[in-house]
């Protein structure tokens, strides 16, 4: 019975440390730091790149006067979105 009660003991302040070692950690604080205007300034900043992203293509395809100028538009569009891709992947794996 004893013994049971000295690993119980021992679970929990096992525990106890991992869950205050969690709390402090960088990314468990920079949740609780982050507020919900500074998200939302985060996602809105990011919805207006996209727009004005998907203006600039209007612009070209509106303005091409070939087959190999819509081309041109859509690859130039299509690797402006990769690089942007690359660059979010790499923020999510900071």
């Amino acid at each position: 019975m004893k013994k049971l009660i000295v690993i119980f003991i021992t679970v929990a302040l096992v525990m106890s440390i991992y869950i205050l070692a969690y709390a402090q950690s960088p990314e468990g604080a920079s949740q609780g730091k982050i507020s919900i205007d500074q998200r939302k300034a985060k996602i809105i900043s990011a919805i207006d790149g996209r727009i004005n992203s998907l203006q600039e293509l209007k612009g070209c395809v509106s303005a091409a006067q070939t087959q190999d100028d819509l081309r041109k538009c859509r690859a130039k569009f299509e690797q402006e979105r990769k690089e942007l891709w690359e660059e979010r992947k790499e923020q999510r794996g900071k």
